[in-house]
């Protein structure tokens, strides 16, 4: 199992805080963290349900991929994100890295 380091997009990151800070949404904010972690140390959880977003890929032409934060809820919470880019540590060991682009409602 491959550990993974999180990076945020400022658009991203403004969603966290909002969702951190927002005492109406404290069960949303228990279910992403749960999601960034999966994203992290577990590609594969099932409850992540990840697939490729295309219209996204099309648009940042990257791959773009949709984890599930929350399943059958009106508006349920999706987490987006990419590969990369990789950093390499001090002592050259390479960082494997996942930007997460945004977390929003899912749009659809």
């Amino acid at each position: 199992m491959t550990h993974r380091e999180l990076r945020f997009t400022l658009e991203a990151d403004k969603q966290l805080t909002i969702i951190e800070n927002n005492p109406s949404l404290k069960s949303v904010q228990k279910q992403v963290r749960k999601t960034l972690r999966y994203l992290e140390t577990n590609l594969r959880a099932k409850s992540l349900q990840t697939h490729e977003y295309e219209s996204l890929t099309r648009r940042y032409g990257i791959k773009v991929f949709e984890a599930y934060v929350q399943q059958n809820a009106p508006g349920a919470y999706r987490v987006f994100w990419h590969y990369g880019p990789d950093e390499t540590s001090k002592d050259e060991r390479r960082i494997p890295i996942i930007t997460i682009i945004a977390i929003t409602p899912h749009p659809g």
